[in-house]
């Protein structure tokens, strides 16, 4: 669930080849190999956080606290494909999403539906919304090399529905549709549920979230919203490889209070599937609400917020205080916290799961805001920024909480040492 809160003064966002083959006589040539169809070597993937794609930067923008990974998209059945770097890591969202403005070397087939129409899909982030076509793809991660075939992607901001964008009542605005608004070349979820809307994208739901569209696309009445079986459906990538698929631990070492232009971590794929992923003893897992969001409780400054969860896709800590409100920010950090006299805060908290099991206690700081980034303007890791948050019963725990720590996060469905997923756990930083 991507949250960012706009820094406009500063600028700073919160938020190959074709191939074939020939035989001898009369016999036909062998079907092509994908290009995404390599060994694997490994269940780590190297993440970081910097100032963000080449485009973004262009546009004089620096992203603060988003984990950068890198996909390799390939035309299916093919030896064409496209590295796409800094793809952002969400683990609290499900499937693999590009931008088209970034995807620049192959065409991707459209996923069409029942009457031949175009799917396309709008899906509701924290801070607002991002449209565009379905298409299908092989994907493989480089470096470890876990790989997944006919996967649907999303290309956002394709120019072939993007005029069939609809109204802000059924995909709210601000529209995120490029890669400076959107801050990455794309995403990719690797939350605690198996699609992005499971059961209710099937049988329908108030807000409408997949369309068929007529291609190209002129207007809005050009999509009509339609349901969406479990297989058109964007899907969790990770669940999507042969192993290591159950989960994933984000890896960050820890963040000084005065912050670091870049932070390297590890995406580890896979929860107690190998021995470099084995849930530590003595370490607590919180079962989360698989009906309601994969919600945990968490209860800080005496307070109980229920809404909580752990999101690598959100850039900061963001909750609301009521009972001691916190001083945000003026126009240029607007949402974040600026709090005075002291200028840090320190705030200690548990988290409780579904199955009553509750942690040690856990802390996190806020700074404020404007002085944090008007003294390191080139800086992209802070774990100390925080903000407020439109639901007054959620402490959405982001990347800066995540440095210094290890954080699981199981999908659905799948069972670990016993603990039966979706799940969260924390354990002290270990490197890959």
């Amino acid at each position: 669930m991507r949250k960012y809160l706009a820094l406009a003064l500063i600028q700073v966002l919160i938020l190959a080849g074709c191939g074939g083959g020939g035989g001898g006589g009369s016999s036909p040539p062998p079907p092509p190999v994908s290009a995404c169809s390599g060994a694997t070597s490994s269940n780590v993937e190297p993440i970081i956080v910097d100032e963000g794609p080449t485009a973004l930067q262009n546009a004089g923008i620096t992203a603060v606290n988003v984990a950068y990974v890198s996909v390799k998209v390939c035309l299916p059945g093919s030896s064409s494909y496209q590295t796409i770097d800094h793809v952002q890591v969400d683990t609290q969202s499900s499937g693999l999403r590009i931008l088209a403005s970034a995807l620049t070397s192959i065409t991707l087939p459209y996923q069409v539906d029942s009457n031949g129409n175009t799917m396309a899909e709008c899906i509701e982030f924290a801070d607002g919304s991002s449209w565009g076509s379905l298409a299908t793809a092989d994907i493989q991660l480089p470096t470890s090399g876990e790989k997944a075939s006919g996967v649907v992607v999303q290309l956002i901001g394709d120019p072939a529905v993007e005029d069939g964008r609809p109204a802000a009542a059924d995909c709210p605005t601000p529209a995120e549709d490029t890669v400076p608004t959107f801050g990455a070349n794309g995403i990719i979820g690797v939350g605690p549920y198996t699609q992005d809307c499971g059961d209710v994208c099937v049988t329908g739901i108030p807000l409408p979230v997949y369309y068929g569209c007529t291609t190209p696309a002129t207007s809005a009445s050009s999509c009509t919203a339609e349901d969406a079986s479990l297989a058109q459906q964007l899907t969790n990538t990770v669940t999507l490889f042969a192993t290591d698929n159950n989960g994933t631990i984000v890896a960050f070492p820890s963040v000084g209070a005065s912050g670091l232009a870049t932070v390297s971590g590890s995406l580890v794929l896979g929860i107690g599937t190998e021995t470099n992923n084995v849930l530590p003893v003595g370490v607590t897992v919180l079962l989360a609400d698989a009906g309601n969001n994969a919600y945990i409780t968490a209860t800080l400054v005496g307070a109980g917020y229920p809404d909580s969860y752990l999101d690598s896709g959100s850039n900061g800590t963001f909750f609301v205080d009521a009972a001691n409100p916190i001083t945000q920010c003026g126009p240029d950090q607007m949402g974040f916290y600026c709090p005075l006299n002291p200028s840090t805060l320190n705030f200690t908290f548990t988290l409780t799961g579904a199955n009553n099991a509750t942690t040690p206690q856990e802390a996190f700081s806020v700074m404020n805001a404007a002085d944090l980034f008007n003294t390191n303007s080139t800086l992209a890791a802070f774990s100390n920024l925080g903000g407020t948050n439109g639901d007054p019963q959620s402490l959405d725990l982001g990347l800066a909480f995540f440095y210094g720590q290890n954080v699981y996060t199981a999908v659905e469905g799948a069972t670990v040492a016993g603990n039966a997923g979706p799940f969260y756990a924390l354990s002290a930083y270990t490197a890959f």
